[in-house]
């Protein structure tokens, strides 16, 4: 299936148009700053089409807020604060042969969807994968270098796991064409699962380490909100594992404390030197968002057994009557 899909795609010489799709919920500026950064790309604009996907923001775009840039505007109402479900709205909509996927809270470097492209067509892959760097503004925190030490390690998830993240993919159409959209109503998650689904299909994919994307490193507080979704998500991959541990396996893992010394190799290609000052900060972060991380998957796995549950009951009251 793989070799059907590059084979459409050999000795091509014109350029191919990409769909850049991007879901957002409440955070307009931030898309404007990422119009803004995907204005300046390298590529040509007229093979470029942007699609805004408002995911039941209060405050959302309007044509109005751009110049002469045809961006088209969608929104995901049934799916509200569904990421995964704005993206295939989006997908649905989109008209290139390429689409490339970005987060609202971030910015590519000039040449990110020249490099992205060139590098699917060089290596004939079906999907790349590109690079996530971390910009810390001017307040390098303890929570920010935790959050960029463990989020996002692109490199790791393709090369171990097969794996690639929406915060920065391109993707030739024709894969959804053939494996489907993403799962709808998923909150965390489901970039992981598709492209696990679309590898194991047969599809290759790739890591494009010149595609650069930046994101903005987060805070305390959205740090730990960003482990409860991620936990959760992590409850749905679990679920489809054939050899999945137990349940509550990885919570008591989460118990022991990392290794205070392990602290720069947990990503050694983000640590500098200058973080070790606020070591003792990312060691309490690293322990506490992983016990929160698990404590969250605990409660989706109960809500569903318990939802689970209720449904079988109802049945059988249903029978009964």
């Amino acid at each position: 299936m793989a070799n059907e899909v590059k084979s459409t795609h050999n000795g091509q010489t014109q350029l191919p148009k990409t769909s850049v799709i991007v879901p957002y919920r409440n955070n307009a500026e931030e898309v404007l700053r990422l119009v803004h950064h995907l204005r300046k790309q390298t590529y040509p604009s007229e093979k470029t089409e942007i699609i805004l996907i408002n995911n039941g923001s209060e405050n959302y775009v309007k044509h109005s807020d751009f110049s002469s840039e045809k961006i088209i505007l969608l929104d995901e109402r049934e799916f509200s604060n569904s990421p995964y479900s704005a993206r295939n709205r989006g997908v649905e909509a989109a008209t290139g042969e390429i689409l490339v996927f970005i987060d609202a809270n971030s910015y590519p470097a000039e040449d990110w969807l020249e490099k992205g492209v060139k590098f699917l067509q060089a290596e004939m892959v079906n999907l790349a994968a590109g690079a996530v760097q971390f910009n810390y503004e001017d307040n390098v925190t303890a929570a920010k270098i935790t959050d960029a030490l463990t989020s996002i390690r692109v490199k790791e998830a393709v090369s171990e796991r097969g794996v690639a993240y929406t915060a920065n993919l391109f993707v030739w159409k024709e894969v959804f064409n053939k494996t489907g959209l993403f799962e709808e109503g998923v909150r965390s998650g489901g970039d992981v699962r598709w492209t696990s689904n679309a590898v194991n299909s047969g599809f290759k994919i790739g890591y494009a380490e010149d595609a650069v994307v930046y994101k903005f490193a987060r805070g305390t507080r959205e740090l730990y909100q960003k482990k409860i979704r991620t936990g959760k998500g992590y409850f749905f991959s679990w679920k489809e594992e054939e050899n999945s541990t137990l349940w509550f396996y990885n919570f008591f893992r989460s118990l022991k404390p990392p290794s205070f010394s392990a602290i720069t190799k947990i990503n050694e290609e983000r640590y500098q030197s200058e973080f070790d000052a606020k070591k003792l900060g990312i060691w309490f972060h690293l322990y506490a968002t992983g016990i929160i991380e698990q404590i969250a998957f605990m409660v989706q796995y109960l809500s569903y057994v318990l939802g689970s549950q209720r449904d079988i009951d109802r049945r059988e009251e249903m029978k009964k009557d």
